[in-house]
């Protein structure tokens, strides 16, 4: 449930609860075996959602939850009779005089339980919920002693609220300020004395990902603790930009209570590249002197920004870094090496970057990409995305175009005149012109929907890749250098006539076998040679004779 009118104040989550009587079936006293049993717990505030009143916390139907029995196997129980803040749990478990639950069950190897401590996992990314937390969330814990059935359960750890009042927010991330502080990840709760402290592994980070609307509250759930470091608030915005907001002061997050973080808006947050993009850029430029922020975010004040024009350097690697979004590379003006491929960008904007000459953006998720300013651009390597269109045309430089593997339906090649490499294979296009292309050595274009191909002015041609389509002829006489080619294998198993020397037949049969699935459906058309075909022959120079 959505939780509605809740303070701005710190609020209790006790999740305290009184038991009916237990329910055993088909069991005599003594037995060791696990038999069917019925635990209940309830009363004002229990468990997996928050109530209307934005203070209880009610069980969902369904839920599960752990409960340890003196045996090696933890027994998993699930709510059934659910009212509210009231649950009956029913599983199996064996007979015996203390039983200790924790919420919520699972059996993925990072809960343990006993009757002397918890150990378990609080997730440092968790999924947004509007007016709440996500299902499986807020650890509890209780304790039956003397063969009781009746569970009071307790929460492990606290809330943490904000407002949003930003446009097109998809995650959120609260940062403790110093390293040593844990808010996620593996804890260990001790019973005897009521402690919860962090194991190796912890966290100092949360993260909240999802779809946030405008107006709504959101709860991160977090390890308690006093953070006297601070604390340190980001959110992802539209366009992919980075927000963030610090403080130094001491912040408290207590067990069963609500933390009022405040309002996410633009007004009282600065603009800052996100953490992965500025470790990034740290390992790659050494020398730039930004200052970071506690969570590794790069704020864009004036100081910042003056270090990035100064030391940004011509060439950044940013390869499989795991970067969701590069806001701000708009001001590295300087750089004329760009490589972020393997990541997880879905925009990229690198219209300010006009000094550019190699940009590598393959395998992200980009579904636009505007290079049109980059006229100095040399190579351009933006495959494996969802680009639907590409406009390269006013790229007079281009010597490397690689834009495989997108969902272009066309691409204008016809004035590059300087390139080399050509790779447009696994689109959907139907016609590719490229008889003015007379520098070419490499064209890869299978894979697409082709019903011709003019080769014939691409005398440098080396390679030719042009299988998967749906043409039915294809004439490389006047290729004398081309000796890679895969031509088959034509859509809707169409038999392609491949028009070629006799003087060369016995090179293409064997280049034609060696890639037999890629050539398949081929039928050769052998002409005889003309006599220069191979060479120019010699002619009169037209002077006078040496010796006369």
């Amino acid at each position: 449930m959505k939780a509605k009118n809740m303070t701005i104040a710190a609020l209790a989550l006790l999740l305290a609860a009184c038991g009916n009587e237990e329910i055993i079936e088909n069991n005599e006293s003594g037995s060791t075996g696990k038999v069917h049993m019925t635990f209940t717990a309830g009363m004002p505030q229990t468990r997996t959602s928050l109530g209307e009143d934005g203070h209880a916390v009610n069980w969902t139907q369904g839920d599960l939850v752990a409960i340890y029995d003196g045996t090696e196997t933890i027994c998993k129980f699930e709510a059934t009779e659910v009212s509210g803040s009231t649950a009956t749990l029913e599983g199996e478990a064996k007979v015996t005089d203390t039983y200790t639950a924790f919420y919520p069950y699972t059996d993925d190897g990072t809960l343990t339980l006993d009757n002397t401590a918890i150990t378990f996992t609080l997730p440092a990314t968790q999924t947004a919920t509007a007016g709440g937390f996500a299902e499986g969330l807020n650890p509890s814990w209780a304790q039956a002693t003397d063969g009781s059935k009746n569970l009071t359960f307790h929460n492990l750890c606290a809330l943490a609220k904000f407002t949003v009042d930003a446009e097109g927010v998809t995650e959120v991330t609260l940062t403790a300020n110093q390293e040593s502080d844990a808010l996620s990840g593996g804890l260990t709760y001790t019973i005897a004395d009521g402690t919860l402290a962090a194991n190796d592994g912890a966290s100092r980070s949360v993260t909240l990902t999802g779809t946030f609307t405008k107006g709504e509250e959101y709860y991160f759930v977090v390890a308690p603790g006093m953070l006297t470091g601070g604390i340190t608030l980001n959110y992802m915005g539209e366009g992919g930009k980075t927000y963030v907001k610090t403080t130094q002061k001491e912040v408290t997050f207590a067990a069963g209570k609500i933390t009022n973080l405040g309002v996410l808006d633009i007004a009282n947050f600065t603009e800052a590249l996100n953490a992965a993009f500025a470790n990034a850029v740290k390992e790659s430029n050494p020398n730039i002197g930004w200052r970071a922020n506690p969570d590794g975010t790069v704020s864009l004040d004036e100081d910042n920004k003056l270090q990035i024009i100064m030391n940004g350097g011509t060439f950044l690697d940013l390869q499989n870094k795991n970067i969701t979004s590069l806001a701000g590379i708009e001001y590295f003006t300087d750089l004329e090496h760009l490589d972020c491929m393997g990541n997880q960008l879905t925009t990229l904007d690198v219209t300010k970057l006009t000094n550019l000459k190699n940009l590598f953006c393959s395998d992200n998720q980009l579904t636009t990409l505007d290079v049109t300013k980059l006229t100095d651009l040399e190579t351009l390597d933006c495959r494996g995305n969802q680009l639907t269109t590409l406009d390269v045309t006013k790229l007079t430089k281009l010597m490397f175009l690689i834009c495989a593997g997108n969902q272009l339906t066309t691409l204008d090649v016809t004035g590059l005149t300087n390139l080399k490499n050509l790779f447009c294979s696994d689109n959907q296009l139907t016609t590719l012109d490229v008889t003015g292309l007379t520098n070419l050595t490499d064209l890869e274009c299978n894979g697409n929907q082709l019903v011709s191909l003019d080769v014939s002015t691409l005398e440098e041609l080396k390679i030719l890749w042009c299988h998967g389509n749906k043409m039915t002829a294809l004439d490389i006489t006047n290729n004398a250098y081309l000796g890679d080619l895969k031509c088959g294998n034509q859509q809707d198993n169409q038999q392609l006539t491949l028009t070629l020397w006799d003087t060369k037949k016995e090179f293409w049969d064997r280049m034609l076998d060696r890639y037999s699935d890629e050539n398949s459906n081929v039928t050769t058309n052998v002409i005889e040679a003309p006599v220069n075909a191979d060479h120019d022959g010699y002619e009169e120079d037209g002077g006078e004779p040496v010796l006369q």
